[in-house]
């Protein structure tokens, strides 16, 4: 059996967070779920339940600027507060209800970038990354390229100019974003390094945990991701390092009896019966390790 609780709390700057927790009868170690950029967290709704239902506590959770009773207009947020502030926040939160448990992170694309901003790791027991990479334009395919270069460069600095936010949400691109958090996020994808870049890191970028995490990481991406793709991949991790070690698996589709897996296949209820028992799998031996 599985409950689920709403529940709201506040990061440091007094901005509050909505979040879901999926609770299993006797769980056995709580996982913080850090979703992909403009994506709800419903979307994940099915996988973080199958995860649930191996005992495990999840919580699901939506960053400052994403909920519907945000308001965009001329925010101050930075795509930054989402790692500085919003994911410790989180974090914090969960630490307190259960500080009996072992506590692992879960990201996907810039949910897995920004953990090493969060200051308290030193219960963290692993970190399952997917899709997680620098993201650079020019090692994404032309024509998804040309797509990005339109959003970030065109469409965003006009909606932001008529709206004071990026409306993106009618136009079926993404959800609406403060103007900061695009134009911010442009930036790093500018870079291969992404925020490791020179320009930013140390300097409008602190340097956080990357250089030093204690808990295993393993990343999956998938070879037909446009975005997450092996070069991509390589760039952004190359970057990292764990006392524990960091793998890498590539997911190729037909592999797993599809077409396609791109940069949101992997939380498809098609990947219940492998990635996600894959999944199940890797957490179970990070909290018995």
């Amino acid at each position: 059996m599985m409950k689920t609780e709403h529940f709201e709390t506040s990061c440091d700057d007094g901005v509050k967070l909505n979040g879901t927790l999926l609770i299993p009868d006797n769980p056995k170690a709580v996982v913080q779920f850090n979703c992909g950029t403009a994506t709800k967290k419903e979307f994940y709704l099915s996988f973080l339940t199958f995860l649930a239902e191996n005992d495990f506590l999840c919580c699901l959770w939506n960053y400052r600027g994403s909920n519907e009773s945000d308001n965009l207009k001329n925010s101050n947020f930075r795509f930054l507060d989402y790692g500085t502030k919003d994911m410790p926040a989180i974090k914090k939160y969960l630490d307190n209800r259960y500080p009996e448990l072992p506590f692992l992170l879960i990201g996907h694309s810039a949910g897995g970038q920004q953990i090493g901003f969060i200051n308290d790791l030193q219960n963290v027991k692993g970190n399952i990354n997917i899709a997680v990479s620098s993201g650079y334009f020019p090692n994404i395919p032309f024509n998804y390229r040309i797509k990005a270069y339109f959003f970030f460069y065109i469409f965003s600095p006009i909606s932001a100019s008529l709206n004071s936010y990026v409306k993106a949400k009618p136009y079926g691109m993404m959800e609406n974003l403060p103007r900061k958090v695009v134009f911010e996020w442009r930036d790093w994808l500018e870079k291969e390094e992404y925020f490791f870049n020179e320009k930013f890191y140390g300097k409008t970028v602190p340097k956080g945990h990357f250089k030093n995490f204690d808990f295993p990481i393993h990343i999956y991406y998938s070879s037909d991701d446009t975005i997450s793709n092996s070069r991509n991949t390589n760039a952004f991790w190359k970057n990292v390092n764990s006392q524990k070690g960091i793998t890498i698996t590539e997911l190729v589709p037909k592999n797993y009896g599809l077409k396609k897996i791109d940069h949101f296949g992997y939380f498809k209820k098609q990947m219940k019966e492998t990635l996600w028992i894959e999944i199940v799998n890797r957490l179970n031996r990070f909290i018995e390790e």
